[in-house]
């Protein structure tokens, strides 16, 4: 089940992030998107397993942020996360979606590229030891 995050789902949201990235976010600025409406979780059997945040840059929606568990990947988690991120923004009138992901995580953007976000540009040393590819797709 796909859910708004909650101040008490933060605790878990950080193990996830954790787990998932080498530089994960810290816990504050998770806790600056609460009122996102587009700060979600991802809750099975009342588990937190996985999260997105999506919302505004220069008119466009931007995936902010999403992971899935790795011990629940493979399972179209993200995929749902996804798709229902995309149907937010629609909702709001957005008719494009970008985000960023380190050019060394092939897998991230194989699975962008299977969802229809094509290249758009890289920018040097965008995250710590990384460049970022830029990815978008219509709406």
């Amino acid at each position: 089940m796909i859910r708004r995050a909650l101040i008490h789902d933060i605790l878990k949201i950080v193990q996830i992030e954790k787990a998932c990235f080498s530089v994960p976010w810290p816990d504050f600025l998770f806790k600056a998107h609460l009122n996102n409406p587009g700060f979600v979780v991802y809750e099975k059997k009342k588990d937190i397993i996985g999260y997105a945040i999506i919302g505004d840059a220069d008119g466009k929606a931007h995936l902010q942020n999403i992971a899935v568990h790795p011990d629940s990947r493979r399972q179209g988690i993200g995929t749902e996360l996804l798709e229902w991120c995309m149907d937010l923004v629609r909702l709001y009138g957005y008719r494009e979606i970008v985000l960023e992901v380190r050019e060394k995580n092939t897998g991230s953007q194989l699975f962008y590229k299977k969802k229809g976000f094509e290249e758009r540009g890289k920018v040097q040393d965008y995250y710590e030891n990384d460049n970022a590819i830029i990815m978008g797709r219509k709406l």
